[in-house]
């Protein structure tokens, strides 16, 4: 008979996905799955076969209106306040239900503090999960880009996350370690090698790559009848209300040999751009993997998940990001040799046009994909983190220090 897992994770697309491969496989083995979802997700995690554990959320789904973040302190402080006030919007609503039937292992999101939080106060073995480049043990964030701890916003912040955890009777869990605890597994959803300091981290952090599964609702795609290469344009589902870049999308491709698939996001009427070329294709939402079997080129955000998809499919990648994690993915991209990085300031269809037929002809970038490919199907992706929660159910769990069970690394 096999085991109860519950997910803990954010209503964010880029969260979610990754994570919809490793619960198909977890059932197919015959365990069960809890996956806490909102209801505009719940299809998503159904249709992965697991049992949807409904709540209400505090944060954005499809889209954030925000556009560039602020100062990079104030952004953190701010973005951390809503996630802890998500925690405690959501811990209420999911924790009777969990309790009913308790799991026994939490996998949770980088940002899911509520599955940190229920996993740490009732005792049951967790492993975090990692939709981005991994910041803890022997890579930090907040080292390679340093932060103001002193911002009143972090401050706040800290006073904050003080007064939940003690309110919950967690005297033992330091704030200063909340966002790096050490009583869990790490799943990353990438290959090591893409990881900044892949090669210092150790056992407890299992590097499996993308873990890409379909997905409910994605409507059918068919590539030009006329064999045009595609070039695939997404800014995600998160800060991508951008009418200037699209347009200068149109202007960028119009007249060339291109077929370009243009995701727009939900919240913009693609008739308030104008008439695109007729070699341009507008979706609202796009099937991103459909369209990557047949991609020449992707054009992005540089969100995690889109790279790594991009790669497992041979497709190179032109990153416009536009966050400081965006920026760290681009900075990634250009090292390893499978894209290209442009700078968001000064962007001009001409430079667009040009660093899209430069990255689709250029053979030590069609090289460097070929060798990145080769490392995420090394990694082992949904199998493989299964096999890595598999061995956390079977280990016994010992008492940590601050009284939750831990698991030793695996080997």
């Amino acid at each position: 008979m096999g085991s109860h897992i519950a997910f803990f994770n954010i209503p964010a697309l880029g969260h979610l996905f990754p994570t919809l491969g490793v619960v198909a496989e977890l059932v197919r083995r015959g365990h069960r799955v809890s996956y806490a979802a909102p209801a505009d997700r719940a299809a998503y995690v159904a249709a992965a076969g697991a049992r949807v554990i409904p709540y209400t959320s505090t944060r954005p789904g499809d889209t954030d209106p925000q556009a560039r973040t602020p100062a990079r302190s104030e952004h953190i402080g701010r973005s951390l306040l809503n996630f802890l006030a998500e925690t405690e919007h959501t811990l209420p609503q999911l924790e009777p239900a969990l309790l009913a039937d308790p799991p026994d292992l939490v996998l949770f999101d980088r940002m899911a503090f509520a599955g940190h939080v229920f996993a740490h106060t009732h005792g049951i073995p967790a492993i975090q999960l990692w939709p981005m480049i991994v910041s803890a043990g022997p890579w930090s964030l907040n080292e390679a880009v340093p932060v103001d701890f002193a911002h009143p916003t972090l401050a706040e912040y800290n006073l904050r996350l003080e007064r939940f955890l003690a309110g919950r009777g967690l005297t033992g869990l330091p704030a200063e370690e909340f966002l790096a605890p050490r009583v869990v597994r790490h799943l990353a959803f990438l290959p090591r090698v893409f990881q900044y300091a892949g090669e210092a981290f150790g056992a407890e952090f299992s590097f499996v790559g993308p873990c890409t599964t379909p997905r409910a609702g994605d409507v059918p795609w068919s590539p030009p009848a006329d064999g045009a290469p595609v070039a695939l344009v997404s800014l995600g589902t998160l800060n991508n209300h951008w009418p200037d870049f699209y347009r200068l999308v149109f202007e960028a491709f119009a007249g060339t040999p291109w077929h370009v698939v243009l995701a727009v996001g939900r919240r913009l009427d693609p008739r308030s751009l104008g008439t695109p070329p007729p070699n341009v294709q507008v979706m609202p939402v796009v099937p991103q993997l459909a369209v990557l079997a047949h991609a020449r080129v992707f054009v992005s955000h540089g969100g995690l998940g889109g790279v790594m998809e991009g790669v497992q499919a041979g497709v190179p990648h032109v990153a416009v990001a536009r966050t400081l994690e965006q920026d760290l993915n681009a900075a990634r991209i250009v090292d390893t040799g499978i894209g290209a990085s442009l700078d968001l300031a000064g962007l001009t269809p001409a430079g667009l046009r040009e660093a899209v037929r430069r990255v689709a002809a250029d053979p030590r970038i069609a090289a460097g994909v070929a060798a990145m490919r080769a490392e995420v199907l090394a990694a082992g992706g949904a199998a493989r983190a299964a096999d890595v929660v598999e061995s956390c159910l079977r280990e016994p769990a010992q008492r940590g220090a601050a009284g939750v069970r831990t698991l030793a690394p695996q080997g």
